[in-house]
């Protein structure tokens, strides 16, 4: 029981060289911006500020793929409720995560409790500010920082990508299809509580979905160190202003 707890912890010359780095940061705002246009335009980000989602999937868990169906809360820029269904040899299991803001909680079946420990909380406010506590348009501004990652092959696609830096958090690369412009891979360490290491998390969005005007992902699959995680189709979506407290109360 304590691992299936563990996965819900789991449910980015001087003269010359200013020269220089400033053409890049340049150059890599402007991928940023054919990016936000791609996925709906600034008018339409900026509204995103709370999602609902349902998905159903696969997750790798003590060494098998087990299904998986769930749905998660999020809201801008650290609220999370996630609820986990996992079938276990034909054995369900529920698994509540819930973060808000100060507290998390994980619910098991049932019976909830609350994670004190530093280490784990400071994963849980990681990941929320990584992936996200912003959007594209707030990565054009300060204090972040821009630098070039490189082209490469995202499953068969063209990429251009952009590490991601901002002092007091990890940092994130983002792989954009340099015909589309949609993003197509996140990359970020981050702590794995069934390895009890740090590893290396990559999220590629293999297909998307027209809601609201925007562009957003219905197809995600996750890789830890190379090897695969979870892979979810999103069923449902809703984007709201503002989710009622009630969602983020203790489970």
């Amino acid at each position: 029981m304590i691992r299936i707890r563990l996965i819900a912890l789991a449910l980015f010359t001087l003269g010359l060289g200013v020269l220089s780095s400033q053409a890049q940061n340049d150059d890599l705002k402007a991928v940023l911006r054919k990016a936000i246009t791609a996925h709906g335009g600034e008018e339409k980000l900026a509204t995103l500020h709370a999602v609902v989602s349902k998905f159903k999937g696969t997750m790798s868990l003590l060494g098998a793929k087990r299904d998986i169906e769930g749905e998660t809360s999020f809201q801008k820029p650290d609220r999370l409720r996630n609820v986990l269904k996992i079938d276990l040899a034909g054995k369900e299991i529920t698994v509540i995560t819930v973060y808000n803001g100060k507290q998390f909680w994980v619910n098991t079946n049932g019976a909830t409790t609350e994670i004190n420990d530093e280490k784990t909380l400071d994963e849980v406010r990681q990941s929320l500010l990584t992936e996200g506590g912003g959007t594209f348009i707030d990565l054009l501004k300060a204090p972040y920082e821009l630098n070039a990652v490189g082209e490469s092959k995202i499953k068969g696609k063209d990429a251009i990508g952009i590490r991601v830096s901002k002092k007091g958090q990890r940092d994130i690369s983002y792989f954009f299809d340099k015909k589309s412009h949609l993003l197509l891979k996140t990359e970020t360490r981050s702590y794995d509580p069934q390895k009890q290491q740090e590893v290396t998390q990559e999220k590629f969005i293999l297909s998307y979905q027209d809601k609201q005007g925007l562009k957003v992902g219905s197809k995600v699959e996750i890789h830890k160190d190379g090897e695969f995680f979870m892979e979810v189709n999103v069923t449902d979506l809703q984007i709201h202003a503002k989710l009622d407290d009630a969602v983020f109360a203790k489970p």
